[in-house]
């Protein structure tokens, strides 16, 4: 496209560039020449090169004149572009924000050494070094996205508080706030040349009233006493502009610092209930407000400004930003300043709609190029779309469109923006626009009046204990408007005292977090399912107790009843996981380490919820909780390799040649909520120097696995299955274990290997493992011996696991789980020469089948012992739920299932 077509839409339509053009034939030969190429941050600093050099030496203001020379290049260069449809929003936002950033630097650069020739300059403490004032851009110059004729906001901040060493030596606060004050008309006073921009330091705490830079200590106290919800949405943001005054400053330690204080002010790992009724109230405040100003007025107003209007740029602001409240803590991906970016981050996450997203985004293009021309069209910083008929014409041709199609495209979007708008919270999973309807409202079965009062009692002691007695008054209220909806829902339940007593240990371990007092007395429907988890489940109340985070998990009941699909869990945790880092960039391994903490207690839960729904079985139960290892540890091993590398050691494998084997339940993917991990860690690799490195990364995934962390822990980890138990090393090379298990190793190793899995790793590896199980399986036996040997293992085991009560213990004891996983195990290592469809980790139930067919046992017995281990599993799984530590029961209880496995395994393996 030549220049002349660039630039005559725009020509036509802003007034500014017509009279530049005609009034400076030298701009206008630069001008079209430059339209034909994108704006970028490297052509911005050129331009600045060329000004600065065309400068006459004795310019009384130098800086003056070339900002705002810089400013007529970038803004004219990008109208042209920008209106012939050559230029995406994005190169328009980020030339302004470029801009912006630049112009800072050189104003702070300026003053600040203006100012240090006669006060001398701030000196950090601790390192001697100069120290750099922080400044931040808030709003759409934070987000990268500044519209053309936009003010920028500022916060100023500086690290350490002193006293300069010059000439007139000043306070560090008096500095920083005199270099604030001179900074600013640098920017945005109007001279002949016109001005930079616009400049507003009112978003800095106290606004107008407070200083005009902080001390970040000052910062500190303000934002953990202070600081208010519409801050919280304001400083999502705030983000530190690239200023350097002095060459050898170092601002690492102050970025930290920034980011400390800001990232738990704005992004809570706890839900606030508190802050959900402030965001509310927001809402209806930006709603409000511009209508009664829009009133005051004219009423046409507020259908008018594609900012502040009805579907308007603000009200999109507002759903992205909202979902990043409620989210942030948990989701470090969704902390990003860009409202593009963390929309796309938020579709990733699945938290909206992609067809709501594409509509947001359309629609959010649109508004923006819309805004841009009414800026363009006389170099104001307005949002009013004209009401001339005449110009809304021109204005459509400026998007190049036809009217018609302009008027629809604008109604459209805005209809859809203010509906989603409307529907912000349940959008963003907080429920409808009222809370659901309260519970206990149905009518309370009879109880003895012995219930009622027990139950009333198990309160008035939560009461009179000193924890609750200390609450602060707004929690206390809370929580007496909680317990009388608690002692209806007690009594509601089949077990009105073991309920209320769960029901107030919760309350007990949560009430300090006043939240979660508000999340049950607030949203009676939550509060009514805490009472059907906790009432169904010993286990499941403690459960809670521990981790109170998996308490918002309830306002999204459809959500918590559908079945994790790990394949889009993976990909998410991995996103979330690049996304927690310090300052500097590289990985925050504490928050890491949480992070993939809490994604299994969450996927934990959901799966203990519908268990308790009655939605799975234990079999379904056992393989979901088993991926779900499964992507952990893939994960773990994925954080953990780079974390082996010596310090300045170059990378020389992308990618370990290292596999993790599963044996035992997880072998089988038989675990339950709370079974502890038995793993081998193998590798494959002839360079010796990559040996240690080895034995690092398993002691790495060892310890990422099993530290206990503020969030717990993520797996108890058993290695006592690797060659020579605890007294071998962690990692084993594939060619001294394939010896070992050749050549060494027990029988009842060989047991243990036919339930082995390899769950991460690479596909040799993965396929030399198979290899060797098999040939481990196939090895010729003498089943006299092998019978022998499986004897002395299930006697050592009746040794270790004594049970010297009246109660039948489903794993231990004779006729229980582990004699069927011996009889399998049995089965698989004598007859998978003859029988090859034994070789697969197919679990106890399908092996006793196929051994059947194979009329290697009876054909009935067999299911009956399968239906034993089914009913085994099961009665196991109850008594976990019910918090109990071994699974015992009656003996008089399954005596017919028992007897069967007992009767199998004397025709198996003897007496």
């Amino acid at each position: 496209m030549s220049s002349a077509i660039i630039l005559k839409p725009a020509l036509e339509w802003s007034g500014p560039l017509q009279r530049k053009v005609q009034g400076h034939p030298q701009f206008a030969h630069w001008l079209s020449q430059a339209v034909e190429q994108p704006v970028t941050a490297e052509r911005i600093k050129q331009w600045l090169q060329e000004l600065h050099a065309e400068l006459p030496a004795e310019t009384a203001s130098p800086l003056n004149q070339l900002l705002r020379q810089l400013r007529a290049r970038v803004f004219f260069c990008l109208m042209c572009r920008d209106i012939a449809g050559i230029a995406p929003l994005e190169e328009v936002m980020l030339a302004m924000s470029d801009l912006a950033d630049l112009a800072l630097q050189q104003a702070y650069h300026y003053t600040a050494e203006q100012l240090g020739q006669v006060h001398g300059h701030p000196i950090q403490s601790d390192t001697g070094l100069p120290q750099e004032m922080l400044i931040l851009g808030m709003g759409k110059l934070g987000g990268r996205e500044l519209n053309v004729s936009s003010d920028i906001d500022l916060i100023m901040l500086y690290e350490q508080d002193g006293e300069t060493s010059g000439r007139r030596p000043i306070s560090y606060h008096e500095f920083y706030g005199r270099l604030t004050q001179r900074m600013m008309p640098l920017l945005s006073d109007i001279n002949a040349y016109g001005q930079v921009f616009r400049t507003d330091l009112r978003l800095r705490p106290d606004g107008d009233a407070g200083p005009l830079a902080w001390s970040m200590a000052a910062l500190e106290k303000y934002l953990l006493n202070q600081g208010r919800e519409w801050e919280r949405y304001a400083w999502i943001k705030a983000r530190p502009i690239a200023t350097q005054a002095y060459e050898n400053s170092d601002n690492s330690s102050v970025l930290h610092y920034f980011e400390s204080l800001r990232t738990p002010f704005v992004y809570r790992k706890y839900f606030d209930f508190d802050a959900l009724a402030a965001l509310r109230h927001l809402r209806e405040r930006i709603r409000q407000d511009w209508h009664r100003k829009a009133l005051a007025r004219n009423g046409a107003q507020a259908r008018e400004n594609i900012k502040l209007g009805d579907g308007g740029i603000r009200e999109i602001e507002f759903v992205v930003q909202l979902n990043q409240l409620i989210r942030g803590g948990r989701q470090p991906s969704l902390q990003k300043e860009n409202l593009l970016l963390a929309l796309q981050r938020q579709e990733n996450a699945n938290l909206l709609d992609s067809s709501v997203c594409l509509q947001l985004r359309q629609a959010y293009r649109f508004l923006r190029q819309v805004e841009h021309r009414l800026q363009y069209r006389e170099d104001e910083q307005t949002h009013m779309l004209p009401q001339n008929p005449g110009l809304r014409v021109k204005l459509a041709e400026s998007m190049l469109m036809e009217p018609e199609e302009f008027e629809t495209r604008l109604r459209q979007h805005r209809e859809f923006v203010a509906d989603t708008f409307k529907d912000a919270f349940r959008l963003a999973g907080m429920g409808e626009e009222q809370p659901a309807k309260a519970c206990g409202t149905e009518p309370i079965p009879e109880t003895s009046h012995g219930i009622q009062q027990e139950v009333e009692g198990l309160i008035e002691g939560l009461l009179q204990t000193h924890k609750i007695r200390s609450l602060p008054h707004a929690s206390r209220e809370r929580l007496e408007r909680l317990l009388p909806l608690l002692h209806t829902q007690a009594l509601q339940s089949p077990d009105p005292v073991s309920t209320a007593r769960r029901l107030l240990n919760l309350v007990d371990s949560v009430a300090q977090r006043s939240a979660y007092l508000a999340l049950m007395a607030e949203f009676p429907e939550t509060l009514a399912r805490v009472t059907r988890i906790v009432s169904a489940s010993s286990w499941a109340s403690q459960y809670l107790c521990q981790y109170p985070i998996l308490l918002d998990g309830l306002i999204e009941w459809h959500s918590l009843m559908q079945g994790p699909n790990f394949e889009e869990l993976a990909q998410q945790m991995r996103h979330e996981l690049d996304a927690c880092q310090l300052p500097d960039g590289k990985p925050d391994i504490e928050l890491q380490m949480n992070w993939m903490r809490d994604v299994q207690h969450q996927v934990t839960f959901q799966l203990l919820a519908q268990d308790l729904e009655g939605k799975l079985s234990v079999e379904v139960l056992a393989d979901q909780l088993s991926a779900l290892a499964d992507m952990l540890l893939t994960e773990t091993l994925y954080r953990t390799w780079p974390l082996t590398l010596a310090r300045g050691q170059n990378e020389t494998l992308a990618t370990p040649n290292f596999a993790v084997l599963a044996y035992g339940k997880l072998g089988g993917k038989e675990i339950g909520y709370a079974s502890d991990l038995d793993l081998v860690f193998l590798y494959d690799d002839p360079e010796q120097e990559n040996v240690e490195r080895y034995i690092k990364l398993a002691r790495r995934m060892t310890s990422w696995l099993s530290t206990l962390t503020s969030s717990g822990r993520l797996y108890e980890i058993d290695l006592r299955l690797r060659p020579d138990g605890d007294a071998g090393l962690l990692a084993v090379s594939v060619d001294a274990f394939e010896q070992y298990q050749l050549s060494k190793a027990w029988s009842w190793e060989h047991q243990a290997i036919s339930r082995a899995r390899l769950v991460c790793g690479p596909e040799h590896l993965r396929t030399r493992f198979e290899s060797l199980r098999t040939r481990l399986l196939l090895m010729p036996r003498n089943s006299e011996q092998l019978r022998a040997d499986i004897r002395d293992m299930r006697a050592k085991i009746t040794l270790g696991h004594p049970n010297r009560s009246e109660l039948f213990d489903l794993k231990h004891d004779r006729g229980g789980m582990v004699d069927v996983e011996f009889i399998t195990q049995y089965l698989v290592l004598n007859y998978s020469r003859s029988y090859p469809a034994l070789l697969g980790n197919l679990g106890n139930i399908a092996l006793l089948g196929i051994a059947a067919q194979a009329q290697l046992i009876p054909t009935s017995l067999a299911e009956k012992v399968a239906q034993a281990y089914r009913l085994f599993r099961r009665e196991q799984h109850a008594l976990r739920l019910e918090g109990a530590e071994k699974a015992r029961i009656d003996p008089k209880r399954l005596t017919q299932e028992r007897q069967a496995v007992q009767q199998l395994w004397d025709k198996v393996i003897g007496v």
